[in-house]
């Protein structure tokens, strides 16, 4: 009995030390990346930072070192030279500030400090590991919202499709596009229906109802619905010399109406077309 007893208190003992060492593994999801020329850019500070290296900024001559260990890194913005512990390598892209941070190619990072770096292009996301921490940095176009309620994620714009997750009440998520769906000309009061967003949140990229939504700027554009509205709108309203403009018209729950409106052959009064949502291209006139 006593033997018996023995042997199960081992395995209770190892079970705890698997269960510590997986619990050890992190992972920090990182916005401000961005894509430039096909390459991969992401922010140096705030991931050297992550990484256990202390970083220093020289106002001065534009310079920022990165030590961690034996390793030390030093770069220039605006210039494709950098030096990891004094010896010079070239990077494909100059560092760059951009919105306040310094921007790197992902496979510098790479280089410095010897970090696994992957690239996951369906969710613009760069993905580095090191050790027993994996570090994940949205390099796509965002917009900032917040959940106006719990709201199911879905893996297809509509609520059909299988729920894949859940936004809490009052989260920060970022939207990366929009569609309309559906048509509202007969049945206007009916219009929340006909909007969804692509959001990442949790790990997950999947869809929202847009009016689940309230977004920080009511009029900016979602990411890539901007070119497609208009030259639709382009083609079925303005003529060959004819003129257009948006107007800002009011918003609700942070969502935006731009109106469109068109100048026939340039000249003379503005003529109001449609109501456009900009957080999806879905459009009422």
């Amino acid at each position: 009995m006593k033997k018996f007893s023995t042997i199960i208190l081992v395995i209770i003992m190892l079970s705890s030390i698997s269960w510590i060492t997986a619990s050890a593994n992190t992972t920090v999801t990182l916005d401000g990346g961005k894509v430039v020329n096909n390459r991969t850019l992401v922010p140096l500070r705030a991931i050297f930072e992550e990484l256990g290296a202390t970083v220093q900024w020289n106002q001065k001559d534009k310079t920022i070192t990165a030590k961690k260990g034996q390793t030390t890194i030093s770069l220039k913005v605006g210039s494709k030279t950098a030096q990891i512990n004094k010896k010079a390598v070239t990077i494909d892209v100059p560092a760059q500030v951009y919105s306040g941070s310094t921007l790197v190619p992902l496979r510098f990072i790479s280089e410095s400090f010897g970090v696994k770096t992957t690239w996951n292009a369906k969710e613009e996301t760069a993905i580095l590991t090191a050790g027993d921490k994996t570090i994940v940095v949205n390099a796509g176009e965002f917009e900032s919202a917040v959940a106006l309620e719990a709201t199911d994620i879905k893996s297809s714009p509509g609520e059909i499709y299988s729920t894949i997750g859940v936004i809490s009440d009052g989260a920060n998520v970022n939207v990366t596009g929009g569609v309309p769906t559906g048509y509202d000309q007969e049945d206007w009061f009916s219009y929340e229906k006909y909007g969804w967003s692509k959001v990442q949140y949790g790990g997950l990229t999947g869809w929202v109802a847009t009016h689940h939504l309230s977004f920080q700027n009511p009029y900016s554009w979602a990411p890539g619905i901007k070119d497609t509205t208009l030259n639709q709108l382009k083609m079925e309203f303005v003529g060959k010399n004819d003129k257009y403009k948006l107007v800002e018209a009011g918003a609700f729950n942070g969502v935006g109406s731009l109106e469109f409106y068109v100048q026939f052959d340039g000249v003379g009064q503005w003529y109001r077309v449609v109501s456009i949502n900009p957080k999806t291209g879905w459009y009422h006139g």
